[in-house]
This record gives structure tokens, C-alpha cells and sequence, in this order.
């Protein structure tokens, strides 16, 4: 026997493209930040540059992660939000690794430490669409 999702009450919409709107734009901002990891022949650009853009999502994501605080996703609103603050707080180490070596793989592991808590927001995603089914476009 399936159990059929229920869709995402009406009260939740708001909810869920606030949270994906802080999705997209962590997301972006990881981009940015990969992007300037040197890959091949072509010289990216500073990952200053990266930096900057993920240190901007993170205060933009910030700015909307209330407007989707939903008592059934507690523990991945809670998640989402230690994952800002740990990749921020890891933004000045990468900074500094940058800076002082040369080494790609330790380069690499700073970055890594500033990317991978933003997962968070993919388990979040996953947590949504697990209990509800979610809406195609912003039109009630």
C-alpha cells in the first residue's frame, strides 16, 4: 500500500520559495566560489572573488531563512543555520591558506571546509519534498 504525500499546505508556500530563494543563492555562491579553484591550463579568476560571492550569499540567505523556520523542518532550519555560520566563519581561513601557500591540496581542504556544511540546505530540500508535495511555480 502507498501512502500518497500530502501537498504542501497553502500556509507553506511562502515557506518554501523563501527557502529556496536562501538554496539558490547559497548555491550560487558555492559556484563562485569553486569556480575559482585552478583546474587545467585557464587561470581563474582570485578566489577572493569566490570569497566575497559566498560571504554575500551567506548574508543573503540570512536574511530570508525566518521566512521559512517551519516547526515540522526544526532540525533542518537548525541545520541550515549552523551550516551559514560555520562556512562563514571558515571564509578568513581559506583567506589566509590562499595566501600563505602554494599547496593545491591544502587550498583544497580550506575550501572544502567552507563548502561542505552548505549541504545542509540539500538535506533540507530533501526533507521538504519527503513530506509534501511541492508546488511547480509561485501561483497558488
Amino acid at each position: 500500500m502507498f501512502s500518497k504525500k500530502l501537498p504542501l499546505p497553502d500556509a507553506y508556500h511562502d515557506a518554501w520559495w523563501a527557502f529556496l530563494d536562501c538554496a539558490e543563492v547559497i548555491e550560487g555562491g558555492r559556484r563562485l566560489l569553486l569556480g575559482t579553484l585552478p583546474t587545467g591550463r585557464v587561470e581563474p579568476a582570485p578566489i577572493g572573488v569566490g570569497l566575497d560571492a559566498l560571504a554575500r550569499a551567506i548574508d543573503d540567505a540570512r536574511g530570508w531563512m525566518d521566512r521559512w523556520r517551519l516547526e515540522e523542518l526544526a532540525g533542518e532550519w537548525e541545520d541550515c543555520h549552523d551550516a551559514l555560520h560555520e562556512s562563514q566563519v571558515a571564509i578568513p581561513v581559506v583567506r589566509e591558506v590562499a595566501a600563505t601557500t602554494g599547496e593545491l591540496e591544502e587550498l583544497l581542504g580550506a575550501v572544502e571546509d567552507v563548502v561542505a556544511p552548505l549541504d545542509a540546505f540539500a538535506d533540507a530540500e530533501r526533507a521538504f519534498r519527503r513530506r509534501w508535495r511541492i508546488p511547480r511555480d509561485r501561483t497558488l
